[in-house]
């Protein structure tokens, strides 16, 4: 019994090695000269996101005119967490750290700790970049302490899908502070414009 615990729980440590060390790394995709992009709609969305047990009733869409800007960096964002001021806090404990860092961020944020504010955008600038399924413009009606952004998609693989999974789960079970999720997906949506959905698709193309 006591060699199955000793095992038990050399698996556990060896599971949360992996995932801090495949956190490291960026989960890129060669957005420039993308051809033919799969083009996503609210339900195929949500039954990906029921295959990998994510909550499905707080995932959110970017709006075509913010995609672009989204993936500005080269890499799928992955998370940003805001303080009940909309304020965006730090949670890198250097500046070349990456997403790792919140697999221990998270549920060790709490009211009594001072953070790090950064001059990036606040929440409500980062809100007007997000709609539902339907083109609405998204606003969190719930007060929370500290507001969690995960960024996922359907086409990427299943670690980017994982992150998400963990990240919510960690805010959910978080007692010290009440951490409020949304899930921003990054992929083409249907509901756009066709219009501004192929001028997208040409600028990532190379064509235009």
């Amino acid at each position: 019994a006591i060699l199955m615990q000793q095992i038990m729980r050399s698996s556990a440590f060896a599971i949360l090695l992996i995932l801090l060390i495949e956190g490291c790394q960026p989960i890129l995709k060669a957005l420039y000269g993308i051809k033919n992009p799969d083009i996503e709609n609210e339900k195929n969305i949500k039954k990906i996101a029921l295959k990998y047990d994510l909550d499905t009733t707080n995932i959110v869409s970017v709006n075509s005119k913010d995609f672009i800007e989204i993936f500005s960096t080269g890499e799928i964002p992955d998370g940003a967490v805001f303080n009940s001021n909309g304020e965006h806090i730090d949670y890198k404990q250097t500046d070349t750290s990456c997403n790792a860092d919140l697999f221990q961020f998270i549920p060790e944020l709490n009211l009594t700790r001072q953070y790090n504010k950064t001059s990036k955008a606040n929440l409500s600038t980062e809100l007007n970049k997000f709609s539902d399924f339907d083109g609405h413009q998204i606003e969190i009606k719930k007060k929370a302490d500290f507001y969690l952004l995960i960024y996922w998609t359907v086409w990427t693989g299943r670690l980017n899908k994982d992150h998400v999974k963990i990240w919510e789960d960690l805010a959910k079970n978080n007692n010290n502070c009440k951490i409020e999720v949304l899930k921003v997906n990054l992929d083409f949506q249907e509901y756009w414009d066709k219009k501004e959905r192929d001028e997208i698709i040409d600028k990532l193309s190379g064509t235009k």
